[in-house]
């Protein structure tokens, strides 16, 4: 009986059981005879590069939850989700974990699932988010009355140690948890209930990525002489011992250069075989632009630098482009989902979460300022709301709306009057 057995059905083909273990662990076997899974895309540098700028940029954005009163919108900090989500989701993660760790398994999973500790609150109010490891949750389901249960691969509580530790391999028991009690966040779907793995779908790429890496590093093995032939005018008594003498002394990369001598009058032929001329440059930065492409949503020129020089005006571009398509999707699939799954129904009107994206896309200090003078100039802000964008505090007299002609705008009745 093989270690699959437990899990396997007698009645499931072997076609099946591949798909299903790939549907749990992702990835497979490539056409350039790589194997790609979830963890080896990761050792892809340009995939690792996406996943590590995604991760660090989502996790530094602060995810408020914000109260509707009429036409004004406020941070709730009174809020019970507002710590949660803003501060610690548990007591061993602080904010910029949970989400940095949620975007990398959204990118390269597809979905990211946390356990909703509600504790002893009577009225179910979420205490503490718990995230669950990639692989735990073996299946959504949908029954006939469209109710949406998980199939969760929950860990054996005596098989740990004194503190908590595995004591010894396990695989757990299966539990099947209500939608009530799991935090689902998940990206690009085809049947609204459970994300894509993308992994799955782009391993081709990912693979040939990687065999491109290895070829790269057995190219420049042996160093600058990537093979040889040595000539000699007559019959040699031991050739096996010259080319052992020979690689011995000349090969790999700290032997580069050296003198060679020859006895005999032999002669040595170089022959090289130049990564150019193989296509081999092209085919990595193909790689690279199309899994940029995969993970980001758009053509990133920035990381192309050695054609385009960048300036300091398509540099900001670039950062306000990588905004709107690379991150934008991201966000609007936490808040949508933090909506749907956190807040509960009777809250639904009158909350909702923010990430405050804004500082992302700020240019340089003169032109934010210029862009504050303007808005304050024009009414749209006042001083105070302009300070509280630069995190500084407010002063007594800075909540007035201000013209440049010295008008101030009476904020009394919120109609936009001018005093």
């Amino acid at each position: 009986m093989g270690f699959l057995s437990p899990i396997r059905p007698k009645n499931m083909s072997p076609e099946k059981l591949e798909e299903t273990i790939r549907s749990v662990f992702g990835g497979g076997s490539t056409s350039s005879g790589v194997s790609v899974s979830n963890e080896s895309a990761m050792r892809q540098a340009t995939v690792y590069s996406c996943v590590n700028i995604l991760s660090r940029v989502i996790g530094m954005l602060p995810c408020h939850i914000m109260e509707k009163q009429g036409k004004n919108r406020n941070i709730a900090e009174d809020f019970y989700l507002y710590p949660i989500l803003h501060d610690m989701p548990n007591e061993w993660m602080d904010s910029s974990d949970f989400w940095g760790m949620a975007m990398n398994h959204l990118a390269l999973r597809g979905n990211f699932f946390a356990f909703k500790n509600t504790g002893l609150d009577p009225n179910g109010k979420v205490r503490e988010l718990l995230p669950l490891a990639p692989g735990r949750v073996q299946e959504v389901i949908q029954t006939a009355n469209y109710g949406v249960f998980y199939k969760v691969l929950m860990p054996n509580e005596e098989k740990y140690g004194q503190y908590g530790e595995p004591s010894q391999a396990q695989l757990g028991t299966v539990k099947i948890f209500p939608a009530s009690q799991i935090f689902h966040l998940r990206g690009m779907t085809s049947n609204g209930l459970v994300g894509i793995n993308p992994i799955q779908y782009i391993r081709e790429s990912i693979g040939l990525g990687l065999a491109a890496e290895k070829l790269g590093g057995r190219l420049f093995q042996n160093g600058t002489n990537i093979s040889m032939v040595v000539e000699h005018p007559g019959t040699l008594k031991d050739p096996k011992a010259l080319r052992e003498a020979l690689t011995e002394v000349y090969a790999g990369l700290g032997n580069s250069h050296k003198i060679m001598l020859l006895e005999e009058g032999m002669k040595a032929q170089k022959i090289t075989i130049d990564p150019k001329d193989s296509q081999f440059l092209e085919l990595r930065k193909f790689q690279k632009d199309e899994i940029v492409d995969i993970f980001f949503g758009m053509p990133l020129t920035v990381m192309n630098s050695s054609e385009n020089t960048p300036t300091y005006s398509s540099a900001e571009q670039f950062s306000i482009s990588f905004v709107i398509y690379a991150l934008m999707p991201w966000i609007v699939c936490a808040e949508k989902g933090i909506y749907r799954s956190l807040i509960r129904k009777e809250e639904r009107s009158r909350y909702y979460a923010k990430f405050r994206e804004e500082g992302l896309k700020r240019g340089s200090f003169k032109e934010q300022t210029d862009g504050f003078a303007t808005l304050i100039d024009k009414e749209v802000l006042n001083p105070n709301e302009v300070r509280e964008l630069m995190d500084m505090n407010p002063y007594k007299g800075g909540e007035v709306y201000k013209t440049r002609t010295s008008t101030t705008k009476d904020t009394s009745s919120n109609q936009g009057v001018a005093a």
